[in-house]
């Protein structure tokens, strides 16, 4: 184990020696999105932990450790974020550390929310002056490279991250469309982490249909994926 580990190692070896391993190996892998793998075989185990983490302190570590134990175990509710952990997630000096190297590992971003005909900036202002959305803090607008007719849009709760297709930067989609989509993005970071997955679930469908043109919207994007409007540019 390397001394820049040794943090890291110390972790999960204290909480690892109460779930019966001898041996353990842990050290940082370089993942874009926030991921971590694991292999045992009777009483060893390693690990590669995302290094967005490595500018955790020692607590937060163990609090993540223990979560990956119990996973592998199956005890507990399968839930990777414990109160230390998720605490240092949604700080300031998580965000500040992780955001912009997750910005540059996404290859399909443009790192800019300013568009040929859009930005998102502008979309963004507007719907905080609507009052649907509360404030997004550090939030990282970006359109994508690639012209994505089937996702349109995506977002990493944890990074604050949201990516908007740029098919939709196209004066002949209606700028409403655009719009919903990162609205609906937008109130994934609203509801923030849930055992490391996002949730369509009817609370969330009931927050989406507060834009007063999301019927209009979702059928604009059936249509688009479906390849049954104009896009050609003028």
């Amino acid at each position: 184990m390397t001394a820049e580990c040794d943090e890291l190692g110390t972790a999960f070896c204290t909480v690892g020696t109460n779930f019966g391993y001898e041996d353990i190996d842990v050290k940082f892998g370089r993942y874009k999105e926030f991921k971590s793998t694991w292999c045992r075989s009777g009483k060893k185990v390693s690990f590669q932990i995302t290094d967005y983490l490595s500018g955790a302190g020692p607590e937060v570590l163990e609090d993540f450790a223990l979560s990956l134990y119990m996973k592998i175990a199956h005890r507990g509710d399968g839930n990777i974020y414990g109160p230390r952990l998720k605490e240092y997630l949604v700080s300031d000096e998580f965000l500040e550390r992780n955001q912009p190297l997750y910005v540059k590992r996404s290859r399909n971003l443009s790192r800019s929310p300013l568009g040929e005909n859009f930005d998102l900036r502008d979309t963004h202002n507007n719907l905080l002056a609507s009052g649907m959305l509360g404030e997004s803090r550090n939030v990282s607008l970006n359109w994508t490279i690639n012209e994505n007719r089937m996702r349109v849009g995506y977002c990493s709760t944890i990074m604050h991250v949201v990516a908007i297709s740029s098919i939709l930067d196209n004066m002949n989609v209606p700028e409403y469309v655009h719009e919903y989509v990162l609205y609906h993005e937008l109130l994934h970071l609203e509801d923030g982490l849930s055992n490391g997955r996002r949730h369509h679930t009817a609370e969330f469908r009931a927050k989406e249909h507060l834009y007063p043109r999301w019927r209009e919207s979702e059928d604009w994007l059936r249509r688009l994926a479906a390849k049954k409007v104009d896009l050609s540019r003028s």
